[in-house]
């Protein structure tokens, strides 16, 4: 790999993660490219293709080290799916999962995650979902090593029937929480809407608002 492509991969990845993220992707022949922050998806991946000769993943380059370099292994754990079964199983199937998991259990072993992230990355990797959206304590300590401003904090730090505007800019009043998610009224369309406990928020003064 050039010196200069190591630089790149140095801005996004956590330093004790890049012998193994290099290796990854030399081995592997896997291109790979960091894209502005997307709403729907952290990161993708594509198999080679008559377009395309190596697999390709993309990962969101506006994550924090951290939570990039988790999401990197997501997307090689599809590669590996790939490489097995093509196209013939589901992309986050048993096959996924277990790829996943393990590839979860050995960056934990090999002492490549920080502390406070071995035992929720661990805790995960036995009970792995699609998103780590559904693990309410490994998404929180994810997002704690953004930078944040000292205005942004999430939906469950703020209390019922305070108001707040989402990150689509539109107002909303807390109602209640319906088992994992927060459900509020969106006061620009009287419409209700479900809110995963991590999303960020901006809170707004209620003398502020008209209902």
């Amino acid at each position: 790999m050039h010196p200069k492509h190591k630089e790149i991969l140095a801005r996004y990845f956590p330093a004790r993660t890049l012998e193994q993220v290099t290796g990854l992707i030399i081995n592997h022949r896997i291109h790979i490219k960091f894209t502005s922050g997307r709403n729907t998806k952290l990161g993708d991946y594509r198999p080679p293709g008559p377009k395309l000769t190596t697999h390709r993943i993309t990962v969101n380059g506006n994550l924090n080290p951290w939570f990039l370099y988790l999401v990197f292994l997501h997307e090689f754990a599809h590669l590996l799916v790939w490489n097995t079964y093509k196209t013939r199983v589901n992309p986050h199937g048993e096959q996924w999962k277990q790829q996943f998991s393990g590839l979860l259990k050995q960056v934990v072993e090999n002492d490549l995650l920080p502390d406070k992230l071995k035992q929720p990355v661990l805790d995960f990797s036995n009970h792995i979902k699609a998103t780590f959206a559904s693990s309410p304590v490994l998404w929180k300590i994810l997002k704690s090593y953004d930078e944040k401003t000292s205005s942004e904090i999430t939906i469950e730090d703020i209390p019922f029937n305070a108001y707040f505007k989402a990150t689509n800019g539109k107002l909303f009043k807390k109602e209640e929480k319906l088992r994992t998610r927060y459900r509020c009224l969106c006061l620009d369309n009287k419409r209700r809407y479900l809110f995963h406990p991590m999303a960020c928020i901006r809170p707004v003064e209620g003398e502020h608002v008209n209902e």
